[in-house]
């Protein structure tokens, strides 16, 4: 037996034997991955990627024929059940061991931000709801549930999470986000990193997408990025450490868009100096899909895919994806001198390492599932995460319902399960391939308030779109590019439903609208990767909806479900109560409906502010000082800020305390309080901690949360809440790109929100500027007692 199929040998002994086997052909082959159809019998077809403008063709055979490094969502492409799509994938590997000359197999990945992207699997929350839970715990165990999933179809890499900090809730991708700020997306995702990938770090995560990309100019999809390096690695990059240092994130994914001229798929000091280099980072770089063939078709930093390619891995890439569009043009910038033969072998050994580490070379092949991969633990944990993430926005006493009351239900999302779905869900997802399907996948609103509520009216009042496709020109993107100038918005203004729905609410006790918008990406919906908005208008009618509800004189309860939060005009004033539920997934309607009613105490938090006006974004909390001389304008800011969410429970902070007021840049900062539950019913609250630089020698923002805890509460119980703050948490990036903490006074704040502060109290650090070690000190412990 040669030595790299001997698994007594050490990993580092295979990948070095097998290397000095390998022809250049098959070397470059394991750079790329080819995006197939996979069939069960073997007879596997092409699905060529729209977005890359590589024109040359292959037979199946001939694209494998070295080999291949990955292979693209085998489940995830097209609708396969779990047994036919690991029979499927099962059968590409026996190609690849037994038909091609060193057997080497290939490792394949899927989607897996909202549940694994496949039929059958769980259509979990999407990463919004996520974050508007404040419970890293319980995302750690939605992630271990999507983990297993992913292994029982033979995935061994996810591509996620998403770590992009929400900037512009215009930008469509903002229901990939968790939220607007940095360290609680850090913290959220390392806890889904760890989830996902498990002790064994057997199924690699995918950190997405660095970095900057939801800093977009005007909030469009792949546009340019302005920002300076300070900026950058404060809030953007943040997350991205916190990922590969805590949580050991296998594998990072550069985003689209271009850094002051730099695009990201090239950029050697991000890929390689910072995350490599500064971070330690030992994972695989995997390029966004067409990202690399995007460097000469948008970018034009490169004449040609050869070029591109070289671009690409000089810089620090490891593989492309999901094919080998520019890649397999690499024996061309090898005999041009673009790029080296020890720079191939480097990458090639590290992508050997992993498919050594995961055990593919003994355990090639995948048992199929002789059971579903959805099951009890499954919808529990699907529920958990969309009940703990509605947020109660405004509350006059409407909410909770009563069963014996008579309620109309309206709306064009009340009736429609895709309303309740993430762009990155299944079902969704087929509508951009044309394969969407009529059947049911989840419990609608209506559905679930009909089962609890006997004298329920429903009228649908308005629809979003008329119709939804795929194919909207979406490529190149400039305007003056584009292949069609006449494209008609499908967003529906017929109000012609309208009166039947005010008709309705006016022979009911209370009108429950629900409003929002509809994932899908590419504008096949309104929001979703490539559906960035130009308003925070609800699309379509919707508003006239509300407003003729309104006029009804009823109570009104607003139910907005979707990717972003949006004005709602007359009803931020006049609703009785407004609730938001994002896109919460195939549980959302009984948690939305157990909300309401009252069997579930809503305990979500904002994590992005809502802005009062389009004319405010992009608005977030923690800005810069925001000052022109004048008046603030009406519009800036924010009703709703980040950190808000109120619950049918009353709590009272007391009892404040910071243990030490004069510190040392090497100590931690105690900040405790009571939280007491003053009322008759079970709840949980988030207690956030909040700090302010006084003092310093480039400007910081006005607020950042520095630490966070979700505490549950019987009803007059009193907890101890307690920070443990490292120093090292109060630093921001200087002019030479280093992590450090000036000595001075800082202001430390717990409160509910971002603007509802309860305690405030100023710390001093000893004098003196601290450079940060690369293992510097970045969670603050925080818990109960």
């Amino acid at each position: 037996m040669t030595i790299y199929k001997n698994p007594n040998y050490s990993t580092q002994e295979r990948v070095a034997d097998l290397l000095s086997q390998m022809t250049l052909e098959e070397k470059i082959a394991q750079l790329g991955a080819q995006w197939l159809l996979l069939d069960e019998h073997g007879n596997h077809s092409e699905r060529e990627l729209e977005m890359t403008s590589n024109a040359e063709q292959k037979t199946v055979k001939e694209k494998l024929k070295y080999g291949l490094g990955q292979i693209t969502r085998p489940l995830g492409t097209h609708v396969v059940t779990p047994k036919q799509g690991v029979e499927a994938l099962n059968q590409l590997q026996k190609y690849l061991i037994e038909e091609t000359r060193l057997g080497i197999p290939a490792m394949s990945h899927e989607e897996c931000l909202v549940g694994l992207m496949a039929k059958e699997a769980t259509l979990y929350p999407s990463s919004l709801n996520y974050g508007h839970t404040w419970n890293p715990e319980l995302i750690e165990q939605a992630a271990e549930d999507i983990g297993r999933q992913a292994r029982a179809v033979g995935a061994k890499q996810g591509l996620a999470p998403v770590l992009d900090v929400s900037r512009d809730v215009r930008w469509g991708r903002t229901e990939e986000t968790l939220g607007e700020d940095p360290y609680h997306v850090g913290v959220m995702s390392s806890h889904y990193v760890k989830g996902l990938q498990g002790p064994k770090r057997d199924l690699l995560a995918t950190l997405k997408h660095y970095v900057g990309h939801s800093a977009s100019e005007g909030a469009r999809n792949h546009a340019p990025v302005n920002l300076g390096f300070k900026e950058l690695n404060d809030t953007f990059m943040l997350p991205f450490e916190m990922a590969v240092k805590l949580a050991n994130a296998g594998s990072v994914m550069p985003a689209y868009h271009d850094i002051d001229g730099e695009p990201c798929h090239s950029s050697h000091y991000l890929l390689t100096e910072v995350l490599r280099e500064q971070w330690g980072f030992d994972g695989l770089i995997v390029a966004d899909y067409g990202g690399v063939d995007l460097l000469k078709a948008h970018h034009a930093v490169a004449q040609d895919s050869t070029e591109a390619a070289a671009l690409a891995f000089n810089a620090g890439l490891d593989v492309e994806l999901p094919d080998d569009a520019c890649s397999n043009k690499l024996h061309q910038a090898l005999e041009l001198g673009l790029m080296t033969h020890d720079k191939l072998d480097e990458i090639v050994s590290r992508i050997l390492t992993f498919k050594f580490d995961l055990g593919l070379f003994e355990n090639p092949y995948t048992a199929v599932p002789s059971e579903a991969i959805h099951n009890e633990h499954s919808t529990k944990t699907a529920y958990q995460v969309a009940s703990e993430s509605i947020v109660l926005l405004k509350n006059d006493g409407t909410l909770p319902l009563t069963r014996s009351q008579s309620v109309a239900l309206l709306g064009a999302t009340a009736d429609d399960p895709l309303a309740l779905l993430g762009g990155y869900s299944f079902p969704v997802h087929l509508i951009l391939s044309g394969d969407e399907s009529t059947e049911r996948v989840a419990k609608s609103i209506k559905e679930a308030l009909a089962e609890r509520i006997p004298s329920l009216q429903y009228a649908k009042g308005c629809d979003i779109l008329t119709q939804r496709h795929a194919n909207a020109p979406v490529f190149p993107g400039d305007v003056d590019m584009a292949v069609a100038q006449a494209s008609e918005s499908p967003v529906s203004m017929d109000t012609s439903l309208i009166e039947s729905a005010v008709e309705a609410a006016s022979t009911s006790d209370v009108a429950v609208v629900c409003v929002g918008d509809l994932a899908g990406l590419f504008q096949t919906g309104t929001v979703g990767e490539g559906s960035d908005a130009d308003s925070l208008d609800l699309p379509g009618v919707q508003q006239q909806l509300i407003d003729q509800v309104l006029d009804t004189g009823k109570r009104v309860v607003v139910l907005v479900t979707g990717g972003r939060p949006y004005n709602l005009g007359r009803a931020e004033e006049e609703a009785a109560a407004i609730v938001y539920g994002w896109a919460p997934g195939q549980e959302g309607a009984n948690a939305i409906a157990d909300v309401l009613l009252g069997d579930v105490n809503p305990s979500g938090k904002l994590t992005v502010s809502i802005p009062k006006n389009v004319g405010a974004v992009p608005y977030f909390y923690n800005h810069k000082l925001k000052s022109a001389g004048t008046p603030i304008a009406y519009h800036f800011g924010s009703k709703y800020n980040f950190g808000h969410g109120l619950s049918y429970s009353e709590f009272k902070y007391s009892n404040f305390q910071v243990a030490n007021a004069e510190v040392s840049a090497s100590d931690m900062i105690i900040v405790s309080c009571d939280l007491t539950n003053t009322s008759s019913r079970d709840g949980a609250e988030v207690v956030q901690l909040y700090s302010r630089d006084v003092l310093s020698t480039v400007v910081r923002p006005v607020k950042e949360l520095k630490g966070f805890k979700k505490v549950h509460l019987a009803a007059g119980e009193t907890k101890r809440v307690v920070f443990e703050l490292p120093v090292d948490m109060l630093n921001f990036t200087n002019a030479k790109h280093q992590r450090v903490v000036e000595g001075g006074d800082f202001n430390l704040m717990l409160g509910r929100s971002s603007n509802e502060i309860e305690f405030t109290q100023t710390v001093t650090v000893e004098k003196g500027t601290f450079v940060l070690p690369k293992n510097w000190r970045m969670v603050c412990n925080a818990y109960s007692e």
